[in-house]
């Protein structure tokens, strides 16, 4: 199952991109079908714009022709006239009606003859006006008759000696556009019409009744999409249209918008669909790479389980042996005192000796506490300089006798941003390699030293680091297994022994977005660099702590331990000008109720019921000049990296280290006398 498990996510990741590629063709491909119908409307337009022009070119040679005629030199005789038309009309139908008309616009002759009572001023004066100040043939825009008929006119001059003496007029009416239109070989639900120059409609294939019309009572343009019109025999079209080019005339071609947007409906199934399955394997993808983050997070954790334990282990022999030492020293004291209670000289060198140990067992107990966490507090501000000396001890451990550890940070090494007890299990485990590697004993130097830019050491990383480097003087790694020895258990070790210690330097230095190095010479000796980011955080003022106790006042010291609550009242006897103990947090608000002179509260933190914390917030709220400094053994919110907004120390405590507690308790406390509760007022 683990080997189908990545092998089902990679097909169904690898199936996505190719069904939304699918998909995303068949839009593209419909995208193109679709332009294709906007160009074959455009096309036919254009092709029906030529033979329209064509059309038009012909009729207006034929008139040429007649113009030229010396029938029509002036003067012409009405009857010379009518039988000329006539035969003209006869031989094309397609003329309506010949006129002449003088310069001014006026009818001067006609056949068919016009009524007595007819205008004999011409329709369409603008095209006559055109023809008369450019002196070609033009073909004149749709207009309506006196009878209400419309009709377009093509207009030739009649010139004698560059003279223009006259104007001859061809009336057509618009079916002959419109049989045009029809012969046009257009699809059978497309529609096609044509424009004259001040937007009437000359014809169509469809609604005859409407030629001589404005265009918008027969084509109605989308206000949202220009190619798009709305028909007044209905329906909506894509158009797609052409200019003559001699006339000022357009012709324009719609395709049924039905069919145009069927493709896009396809286009629309295929995304669907392909855009369906490409959710469910994404889906199922994402469920896959879940699981498999999942299982992969589990593994990390398992190994990095191991590799604290490991860790850990190697320290624990030591660490039974450091506590037998204590107990011994304890009993040893113990002992001394019952038997010479009245050598006050012993019992103070047995009691100095007691209290050395107490200091001792606390590091101790610290040191394992860090190695116990299982979830990692975060990174802060370290400077080697200080956290190294006070992990002297606790390295010592991780070596032997046979070892020795020479500690060279110089002050000047400029502060790390790092977990702490991340660095503390990755110096163990650098320790503890060296040792192992140095059978017969050697040195083991840990030294730091400032890198302006990391790049210099390792091009995977930039800014400024600090090279913090482990050396040993054992057996070293040969050429071939340097480029192994981060793997997880690999190791070189004759008794075969796999390791995980340098599995999680690797990780720790990659965690804190630096790197690690590592150089060897077989036979001389190993140098392990852990490439640090400097923390950009001032350093710390270096002030010496006062040993003697700040505090002079009421104390109300809670504690749910009844021989942890007597111990501090012992510490603080003499010290303070009133102790008040509680067992609870409900019998410590009862006291502060009681007693208003009560100027600082000592409370643990693991206690039934309130806690330290909720006891430290609801103190907060009903005495905000109070004091209030917790002490602790052990809290889980605190090795998981709560925030606690009091001092904390930590038991067994100094009075040194209560009297720093409380002063930083005093610098956090505001005086809130000049302050007014809003829900006192009223009538503001």
């Amino acid at each position: 199952m683990n080997k189908a498990r990545p092998a089902l996510l990679l097909l169904s990741a690898s199936l996505i991109p190719v069904i939304i590629l699918a998909a995303g063709m068949s839009w593209y491909f419909v995208t193109l079908q679709r332009e294709a119908l906007d160009g074959n409307a455009r096309i036919m337009a254009s092709a029906i714009a030529a033979t329209l022009q064509r059309e038009l070119d012909t009729q207006i040679q034929l008139l040429t022709v007649v113009a030229d005629s010396p029938r029509f030199d002036l003067p012409i005789s009405r009857s010379s006239f009518a039988e000329t038309a006539r035969r003209l009309r006869e031989r094309i139908p397609k003329w309506e009606q010949i006129r002449i008309s003088d310069e001014s616009g006026n009818v001067v002759l006609a056949y068919p003859p016009l009524d007595s009572s007819a205008n004999r001023r011409v329709v369409d004066i603008e095209s006559h006006e055109r023809l008369i100040q450019s002196r070609t043939a033009v073909v004149g825009n749709i207009v309506s008759g006196s009878k209400g008929r419309p009709a377009f006119a093509i207009r030739v001059p009649i010139e004698r000696k560059d003279n223009l003496r006259a104007v001859v007029s061809a009336v057509i009416r618009p079916a002959t556009v419109a049989d045009l239109l029809r012969t046009a070989g257009l699809p059978g639900t497309w529609s096609a019409w044509v424009m004259d120059g001040q937007g009437r409609l000359v014809a169509s294939t469809a609604e005859p009744k409407l030629a001589g019309t404005e265009g918008r009572a027969f084509a109605i343009v989308s206000a949202s999409d220009p190619d798009r019109v709305s028909l007044a025999g209905g329906g909506d079209v894509r158009v797609g249209e052409a200019s003559l080019q001699a006339t000022p005339w357009r012709v324009k071609v719609g395709l049924p918008v039905l069919e145009y947007d069927q493709l896009a409906r396809r286009a629309w199934i295929f995304a669907f669909a392909g855009s369906s399955v490409a959710l469910v394997l994404t889906g199922t993808a994402a469920f896959l790479f879940q699981r498999e983050i999942n299982a992969r997070n589990l593994e990390r954790e398992s190994v990095a389980n191991w590799q604290r334990m490991d860790a850990l282990g190697k320290l624990t022999g030591q660490a039974a042996h450091d506590f037998n030492n204590l107990l011994m020293v304890f009993h040893s004291g113990v002992e001394g005192i019952r038997r010479r209670r009245d050598n006050e000289q012993r019992v103070t060198q047995l009691l100095a000796h007691m209290s050395e140990g107490i200091t001792k067992g606390k590091a101790i107990t610290q040191r394992l506490l860090a190695f116990s966490r299982r979830s990692n507090q975060g990174a802060t501000h370290v400077e080697l300089d200080l956290k190294l000396p006070e992990l002297e001890p606790l390295l010592r451990q991780a070596l032997n006798d046979a070892v020795v550890l020479d500690l060279a940070i110089p002050t000047d090494t400029w502060p790390v941003y790092v977990d702490p007890a991340a660095l503390e299990i990755a110096l163990v485990n650098l320790l503890t390699n060296a040792r192992e590697a140095m059978e017969n004993g050697g040195l083991v130097t840990v030294s730091a030293r400032n890198v302006p830019e990391g790049a210099w050491e390792d091009s995977s990383i930039s800014g400024a680091f600090v090279a913090l480097t482990v050396t040993d003087t054992g057996r070293g790694v040969s050429q071939a297994d340097l480029g192994r020895v981060f793997e997880p258990f690999f190791s070189t070790k004759e008794n075969g022994r796999v390791g995980l210690g340098l599995t999680q330097v690797h990780s720790f230095a990659k965690a804190t977005g630096g790197a690690v190095k590592v150089n060897s010479i077989f036979g001389r000796g190993t140098a392990l660099t852990l490439m640090l980011p400097k923390s950009t955080e001032p350093r710390i003022v270096r002030e010496t702590i006062n040993t003697e106790f700040g505090f002079s006042g009421k104390i109300l010291i809670v504690d749910d331990t009844l021989s942890s609550l007597e111990s501090a009242a012992i510490a603080l006897e003499g010290t303070v000008s009133g102790i008040f103990k509680a067992e609870s947090a409900k019998q410590a608000l009862a006291i502060l109720e009681k007693h208003n002179d009560i100027e600082a509260v000592l409370s643990d933190i693991m206690m039934p019921g309130i806690s330290g914390i909720e006891l430290a917030e609801e103190i907060r709220g009903k005495y905000p000049r109070m004091l209030v400094v917790l002490m602790t053994g052990y809290s889980d919110r605190i090795e998981v990296g709560a925030a606690i907004n009091y001092p904390v120390v930590t038991k067994p405590f100094r009075l040194e280290e209560l009297t720093a507690a409380l002063q930083s308790g005093r610098s956090r406390t505001y005086d809130h006398s000049n302050v007014v509760r809003l829900d006192g007022l009223s009538g503001i």
